[in-house]
């Protein structure tokens, strides 16, 4: 495993942390109790667009998510950057233990959302309804959001320890879609 083989699968998992904090925070604007109220009349005005992209920033958050945790060793996936890691030899191995142990605090949330995707999703169960699948998951959105922060931790941790850097894991869609959602409403207002 050479240096610039790791660096690049810490590039593409730092990407899909981003993107998959970036579909949250629309989803979570959309549902949020803080926010729906605020919009609902815009959300009904216009309701297909608001419905399918309610539908589809979810969809890729899960998806996302559901990728960074996947275990299998021909992907992107943040067991296989440790077992990267622990092959490359670098690393002490208790620095190694670290990050297996905050991957197994995670892996919990992961589960959950691995249902949703695996049996409502990326894939349909045939036995279960959509509703079905939500109760097997038991999955809050404050657990969607815990698996991304304690992402983007953990994935600071590897990288301080790699090549020590950090990721600032600093961009975010909500400030956007608020003004775009105020713009709508003053354009709803007026008509």
């Amino acid at each position: 495993m050479t240096s610039e083989t790791i660096s690049k699968h810490i590039e593409e998992l730092q990407h899909t942390v981003t993107v998959s904090a970036l579909n949250y925070d629309i989803w979570w604007v959309y549902k949020g109790k803080d926010t729906r109220p605020k919009y609902v009349e815009v959300f009904n005005y216009y309701p297909l667009f608001f419905q399918t992209s309610l539908h589809a920033h979810f969809v890729a958050l899960l998806m996302g998510l559901y990728r960074l945790y996947e275990t299998r060793k021909d992907s992107h996936n943040i067991p296989q950057l440790i077992r990267e890691l622990e092959a490359d030899g670098t690393l002490e191995q208790k620095v190694l233990n670290k990050f297996c142990s905050d991957y197994e605090q995670l892996k919990p949330l992961w589960v959950k959302v691995s249902i949703l995707r695996n049996k409502g999703f990326g894939h349909r169960n045939s036995s279960m309804d959509t509703s079905d699948v939500f109760k097997e998951a038991n999955l809050a959105p404050n657990d969607l959001r815990d698996l991304i922060e304690g992402t983007k931790e953990l994935m600071n941790d590897i990288t301080l320890a790699w090549d020590n850097s950090f990721h600032a894991f600093n961009l975010g869609s909500k400030d956007d879609l608020i003004r775009m959602l105020d713009h709508l409403n003053v354009d709803d207002d007026a008509t």
